[in-house]
């Protein structure tokens, strides 16, 4: 019992936890969710741990005397979790889930499980037994199923003997028990091709024509095996058409013909093509090449049904998602019907779709929003109801949400669930969960306000030590200015006011467009003395001259050869050889490759295609989406080049074609008035016809200056220098304290308070212009994050005057990442789900974690190296030590609250999940490994509890290696894994160079440091 208590089994608990769920998400990517399921989230060994760790828990709040007064907050947190996996455990073993699928007019009254099911009836005379056993049977995993039915006197045996995932039918030839059989080929109901086998004896009704091979029944179309050959027969004339003399024929009806293999057969308006005869065949059924991944085919379940001396093989074939189709056979005296598949559960009341009603952002195919207009009816009457993403339908303990729908807008897919007392259950985890965090952060006798306190008294012993001096100096240099051509200046930025529609169908002005390209195709904000809208003014009024202009950013000298350039830029007629391009097949080969095998020459040579793509399009106009189209339901906006010109009547068919063209005429003429005028005209046809999507003047303008002043780009080397500047302060500080450096102390906290605002400015702008929270995507996320650092160095600053100088140069690096070539700084739409309330909560309490494990992380790597550089590592008062001891209060301080959020953030995630898609919890690779680090992090907050891991170095180093579990859930989850928050498809990209380097790093720092603690330094 002492072992079972103990927290040494606490974080051995949470580590397996942890290691289990994150293999469990490699087994998902690489062999399906149900190979997850079935080895470890739903597997026996799996809730014996959980259940073990519950009892741990329990064990240790009494161990720890948590239900003292002053541990309250620490009861809650702790018993809320006990709470949550009882919840969890309820929903697990109770809980319902499935999907309808109702087309427009139709009523549906049942659903179909998301789980599989072996059901069946035994029947001996009157007497009947059902069986209906919910299974897993995935091919990673052997499929066992055995069932003992007694009736009647008799004892049935029920056992499987192969389980074959997607199987499919093939012909196996000269088989010792094979017999003659026939493969035909037709076409299935999707348009696509079908073997079907006859064997001899056998008839099958192929599209209500009946075939027969020797079969004793008379069969319209029939064939025989007679010692001349293969004979055909058709009571009906039949075309037949050589596949290989490509000659057309008649078989007379009622004549006796060799059998036409090779040849196209039409009976009756129906194509057959004997396609192969095996005189010694035998049908076997094997598994499909992709596997269970192949929804398309169904699994094959071959069972062996004993009864007595008697017994037989019967084959069932379902999947889930399928009810499947009952198999019948007889055994003895026993009568047996076995399905497999998904189970159909009745609910007691219908849902009658009325209308299903799909909307897109102006101009384009990406879904706004999709709702389903249903009417619900029981015994005590019918209620309408709209469903859509994020407004569920709750009715008799049931809720449906809206999932997706059909390809042809006609029908939708509504996901269901039933788990009221697990939902409830969990909730309230969720709440003892917030109360106890706020308990644990304000009760003056937690964990929380020790280490403030600590922190404190460490800074009254070390004002009146001292060792010697670090100092570095560093001295930025100053950008030159360019001139400017002011009259382009003026008709750029009167082009870059006019309204264009992105290809998601947002409306925005033609500078973001500018802005975009240039970004994309030269990598950098101006080109030469050019703002973006200049380059871009001159890339569609003079494209001849601009195609020898070298914008195109090439890096690869490998590319730079295949081109012929020598410098670091290309222009668009470098890549073409008297109408030919250069990289075209190297291009193709690269495109054809999966991305696991494609090298950096490949990703490379793919990214400077995309870059010539895009100028290629500005080139053309191909890009400027300026004219609305009048009455379009779907606000479309179209191009000077579009060809089609989507229904316009003449008169605004020929000014969308002409009117751009002739302001250019007349800008390169020189004639400016005449090509204001035009433009004007362009802009008064804008509001003529696209006032209900054009936006407002003064959010053009904000998203205008938003574009020119680049906040965030400029940000990182500002928070770069200003943050290594005070980071060498402190530095002087711990060697020189007698050094009066106080004002640049004052001035280096100034300026990055002074970042702070502006980037928190820049977060509002473009809240403002996209209309949605700024942190729905990559690259908004990364910036949010960088803010979210400084303020938690922000919030310790008091404590340790080293923490903003450290996550100020963080902020700048996490700004660097964001402006890579592979993050997209694009403001874009928000995909349906998105469009809730939820993702202001979740996504921002979840992403300001990070700010915090991060600077946890930073400061954990700055101990190790104060560790080795302190002399004397047996000192404990030196000043050194002290800044060691401080910074470790520090950084446990942070991990707290960064595990606090990342925890509600989690489940909040949870709640969210549950009014989106039906479900808090589902096994997702992100929302695991969001798991997977609070764990981590739980792990490391309670090494202080744990013999061995005590150690001040322990702590630190496993503080900046925990963080990689969040570079993990933020990074690798959308490039190694697939599902709901991925960006992958699930075949993974390689891994950086840098995370190499960065490996060989913490291992060299963290011998180094090892060899250099002091053993007697402990976390309390």
């Amino acid at each position: 019992m002492r072992m079972i208590f103990s927290m040494s089994l606490t974080g051995a608990l949470l580590m397996i936890f942890a290691i289990s769920i994150g293999v469990a998400t490699f087994i998902e990517n690489d062999f399906g969710p149900e190979s997850a399921q079935a080895l470890v989230y739903k597997a026996l060994w799996f809730e014996i741990m959980l259940g073990l760790l519950v009892a741990n828990m329990i064990g240790v709040i009494f161990k720890q005397k948590l239900y003292k007064k002053k541990k309250w907050g620490s009861l809650l947190f702790h018993v809320a979790f006990i709470i949550i996996l009882l919840g969890a455990a309820i929903t697990r073993f109770t809980g319902l889930e499935g999907i309808m699928h109702i087309r427009e007019g139709d009523t549906a009254s049942s659903f179909l499980t998301d789980e599989t099911y072996i059901t069946g009836v035994v029947l001996v005379g009157d007497e009947k037994v059902e069986i209906d056993e919910k299974v897993l049977f995935v091919p990673v995993k052997r499929s066992k199923f055995n069932e003992t039915v007694r009736i009647g006197g008799k004892k049935v045996k029920i056992k499987l003997l192969q389980h074959i995932v997607g199987a499919q039918e093939i012909v196996e030839t000269n088989q010792v028990e094979g017999r003659p059989i026939i493969t035909l080929v037709t076409t299935s109901s999707g348009g696509g091709r079908r073997n079907i086998y006859l064997k001899q004896g056998q008839v099958i009704n192929l599209n209500n024509i009946l075939i027969g091979f020797d079969s004793p029944r008379q069969t319209p179309v029939s064939l025989s095996l007679t010692e001349e050959g293969l004979k055909f027969k058709s009571a009906v004339p039949v075309q037949t058409f050589s596949m290989d003399t490509q000659v057309r024929g008649v078989i007379a009806a009622d004549s006796l013909a060799s059998a036409p293999f090779r040849h196209l057969l039409t009976v009756s308006g129906v194509n057959i093509v004997l396609s192969a005869y095996n005189p010694m065949g035998q049908i076997m059924l094997v598994p499909s090449p992709t596997g269970n991944r192949d929804r398309r085919l169904l699994d094959a379940l071959i069972f062996e049904i004993t009864e007595g001396d008697a017994r037989e093989e019967i084959v069932v074939r379902g999947v889930r998602g399928d009810a499947g189709s009952p198999k019948f056979i007889n055994v003895g005296d026993v009568n047996l019907r076995l399905a497999y598949g998904s189970k159909k559960v009745n609910i007691p009341f219908s849902v009658t779709l009325r209308d299903f009603q799909l909307d897109r952002y102006p101009g384009s195919e990406s879904p706004s929003s999709y709702a389903s207009e249903v009417t619900v009816k029981d015994e005590g009457g019918e209620f309408p109801f709209r469903i859509y993403m994020n407004n569920i339908l709750s009715h008799k303990g049931y809720r449906l949400y809206q999932s997706s729908y059909d390809r042809d807008e006609l029908g939708t897919v509504l996901s269901i669930n039933k788990d009221k007392p697990g939902t409830i259950v969990s909730y309230i985890g969720y709440l003892l969960l917030s109360i106890g965090l706020t308990f644990i952060l304000f009760n003056k006798n937690s964990r929380f306000t020790l280490l403030s306190d600590k922190i404190d008294k460490i800074h009254a012993k070390r004002a009146a030590l001292a060792i010697g001096i670090i100092f570095l100096l560093l001295s930025p240099a100053a950008k030159s200015q360019h001139s400017q051509f002011e009259a382009t200046v003026a008709q750029a930025d009167s082009l870059s006011l006019l309204i264009y529609q992105t290809h998601d169908g947002r409306m925005a002005p033609i500078q973001t467009l500018a802005s975009d390209v240039l970004r994309k195709v030269h990598q950098k904000a101006t080109f030469k003395d050019l703002t973006p809208s200049q380059v871009f003014l001159g890339m569609i009024a003079d494209p001849f001259r601009w195609r020898d202009e070298p914008i195109i950013q090439v890096k690869n000298g490998e590319i730079k050869e295949m081109i012929g350039i020598s410098g670091k830029y290309a222009s668009f007629n470098d890549f073409f050889m008297q109408g030919n391009y250069k990289l075209g097949k190297a291009v193709n080969a690269a495109y054809e490759k999966k991305p696991a095998e494609r090298t950096q020459f490949d990703k490379d040579l793919m990214k400077v295609d995309e870059r010539l793509n895009v100028s290629y399009m500005v080139y053309r106009g191909d890009l400027l989406k300026i004219f609305p189209v009048p009455n379009d339901p779907n606000n479309l906006w179209i191009s000077p080049s579009d060809n089609h010109m989507h229904g316009l009547n003449p008169a605004d068919s020929l000014f969308a074609a002409s009117s751009f063209k002739h302001y250019i005429f007349y800008l390169i003429e020189g004639k400016a008035d005449s090509a204001q005028f035009m433009l004007d005209g362009i802009k008064s046809y804008q509001r003529r016809f696209g006032a209900d999507v054009i936006p407002s003047e003064n959010r053009v303008n904000l998203e205008i200056s938003f574009n020119e002043l680049n906040l965030f780009e400029r940000l990182y080397p500002y928070y770069l220098l200003t943050g290594l500047f005070l980071l060498i302060v402190n530095f002087i500080k711990i060697f020189r304290p007698k050094a009066k450096l106080k004002g640049l102390v004052w001035l280096g906290n100034g300026l990055i308070i002074l970042g702070f605002i502006v980037h928190l400015g820049g977060l509002a702008m473009r809240w403002y212009i996209s209309g949605h929270e700024p942190w729905s995507n990559g690259y908004e996320s990364m910036i949010y994050i960088a803010w979210a650092s400084v303020l938690a160095g922000l919030l310790f600053s008091r404590k340790s005057e080293m923490t903003l100088a450290v996550t100020a140069i963080l902020a700048g690096v996490i700004l660097f990442v964001a402006h890579l070539s592979w993050m997209d700084p694009e403001i874009t739409n928000l995909v349906p789900v998105l469009k809730s309330y939820w993702l202001t909560i979740h996504v921002s309490i979840i992403t300001s974690s990070y700010g915090f494990l991060a600077i946890g992380a930073i400061l954990a790597f700055l101990n190790l190296l104060l560790i080795i550089l302190r002399k004397d590592n047996k000192n404990k008062k030196s000043r050194i030590s002290l800044t060691i001891g401080e910074l470790s209060s520090v950084i446990e301080s942070a991990l707290i609250i960064g595990l606090f959020l990342l925890t509600i953030g989690t489940f909040l995630g949870g709640i969210w999940a549950n009014e989106s898609w039906g479900r808090y919890w589902g096994w997702d690779a992100k929302e695991t490994w969001s798991m997977v680090s609070i764990l981590v992090y739980s792990f490391i907050v309670h090494t202080r509890f744990i013999p061995g891991l005590k150690s001040i170095y322990a702590f630190n180093l496993l503080a900046f290696i925990g963080f990689s579990s969040i570079l993990m859930t933020y990074f690798g989850v959308n490039f190694y894994l697939s599902g709901l928050h991925s960006y992958a498809t699930g075949d993974p990209v390689p891994i950086p160079d840098f995370v190499y380097y960065t490996l060989m790093v913490t291992i060299v720092v963290a011998t180094i440091a090892y060899f250099r603690q002091n053993p007697d330094e402990k976390t309390s």
